[in-house]
């Protein structure tokens, strides 16, 4: 009884993708010297939220990520660079930035795999154009270029701070959690969603008609923000509402 009482208690675990440079403490700067890295503000979110957090390196194959995704209660795609054009069927633009091929196909294979396992999934910022071209949707390789009728959505200003509104659907799974039809967030990127996977529900545009944020109906948790909510949380209640209702969704697929 006791056993099975500690087992109920234990947090969900989160897992959380990384992104990758070269460098680092050591002065690695030789071709192909990578390492793995993520913000530290996703596992603090994560943690007090009540799950937690263990970081997935880039270096996986379908194997590893199956065993991984078997152990884990939920999954954050994080932020990161751009997605290779490619892997949504077009040629480089002017103004795409750094891509990645290695943590490209490890992301757009975990989200694959997590929609196929009804995982709870949180995709932020990058993590939420990898959850649309994996179901079949494009990007907008860089919005200044291709919206230059949109708002500014890459502020020099502190991660902390919220910059502009989105408008939430009405009946939405985030419209649910948040409470609110309209809030601030600290949007910070130049790509976002252009054609919607066919699947996909749109529930959070800015003012300017750009996509905010996604969910995939029938499934367990399935929601992508734009925006960033760890870096939010420690004086945003609508972050904190996210990452709650994530961890929660989460502790239920035990």
């Amino acid at each position: 009884m006791r056993k099975r009482q500690e087992r109920k208690s234990n947090p969900p675990l989160i897992g959380i993708t990384c992104s990758r440079f070269t460098g680092g403490a050591w002065g690695l700067y030789s071709l192909g010297d990578f390492m793995d890295y993520t913000l530290s503000e996703y596992s603090q979110a994560i943690l007090n939220a009540g799950g937690a957090p263990v970081i997935l390196p880039a270096a996986q194959d379908r194997k590893s990520l199956e065993s991984i995704l078997a152990s884990v209660q939920g999954l954050i795609l994080s932020g990161g660079p751009d997605i290779h054009p490619r892997r949504y069927g077009e040629e480089p633009l002017a103004g795409l930035g750094e891509v990645d091929e290695v943590l490209d196909r490890m992301e757009l294979l975990a989200a694959g795999l997590a929609v196929e396992q009804d995982l709870p999934l949180l995709g932020i910022c990058r993590g939420i154009q990898v959850l649309n071209v994996t179901l079949g949707g494009t990007l907008y390789q860089d919005i200044a270029a291709q919206v230059p009728e949109g708002i500014c959505h890459t502020p020099k200003t502190d991660k902390a701070v919220n910059t502009h509104t989105v408008r939430i659907k009405a009946g939405s799974r985030l419209r649910q959690i948040i409470g609110k039809h309209e809030i601030w967030v600290n949007g910070k990127h130049h790509q976002s969603l252009k054609d919607l996977a066919p699947d996909l529900v749109v529930t959070a545009r800015a003012k300017d008609g750009i996509v905010e944020a996604v969910e995939l109906p029938g499934k367990r948790f399935m929601v992508g923000v734009q925006w960033h909510p760890e870096g939010t949380w420690r004086n945003d209640p609508f972050s904190r509402k996210l990452f709650s209702a994530f961890v929660q969704a989460a502790r239920g697929r035990r």
